[in-house]
This record gives structure tokens, C-alpha cells and sequence, in this order.
């Protein structure tokens, strides 16, 4: 393998990273607005102030393990843990779990 050809590979692989980048940006981006179209206008006032308390970080549901958004999660504290749940319904069932 020649010089030139280990530049184009090295080349290449950047440009790919640059490019997977770009696309889930967008897609984060995209999924924002989605959600702020869902919940309405009160919802979009609300995910302004998640997102300056939040930083954008997800955190995770212990019922589900799904990764949320804590900013429209339903909270709920335990003992002097505040857990955070996708649903009412998954924390009543990790409530009823773990009573």
C-alpha cells in the first residue's frame, strides 16, 4: 500500500466521522422540534428552562432503563433519591417493586 493511498483512507475516515456527526446533530435538532410541536406551546417555554438547568443530559429510567430527558420526566423521590421515569405508569411499577 502505497503513501497515497494510506492519505485517502485517512482522509476518508475523517470525512465519515465529520459526516456521522453532522447527521445526528440534525437529528437532534429535528427530534427538539418535534417534541416541542407535540407538547405545544407551554411545552416549548418549559424545555427552554430544561435545557438551561438540564445541559441536555438524559438520564435513565430505573423501572424501564430507558435514557429520558429529565426535563419531561416524571419525577418521583425516594427516600433522599429523586428518580426520574418515562411514564406514570412505569413509576408506579417501580414503586410497587420496590415498596
Amino acid at each position: 500500500m502505497g503513501l497515497r493511498n494510506i492519505l485517502l483512507l485517512v482522509v476518508g475516515v475523517i470525512g465519515l466521522a465529520i459526516v456521522r456527526n453532522l447527521i445526528r446533530e440534525i437529528s437532534r435538532i429535528m427530534l427538539r422540534r418535534v417534541r416541542a410541536d407535540a407538547s405545544g406551546p407551554k411545552a416549548e417555554q418549559g424545555d427552554t428552562a430544561g435545557k438551561a438547568s438540564g445541559g441536555g443530559k438524559l438520564v435513565r429510567d430505573p423501572q424501564t432503563g430507558t435514557y429520558i430527558d429529565p426535563a419531561h420526566a416524571v419525577r418521583s423521590k425516594v427516600g433522599k433519591t429523586v428518580h426520574y421515569f418515562e411514564s406514570e405508569a412505569s413509576r408506579d411499577a417501580y414503586l410497587k417493586a420496590n415498596a
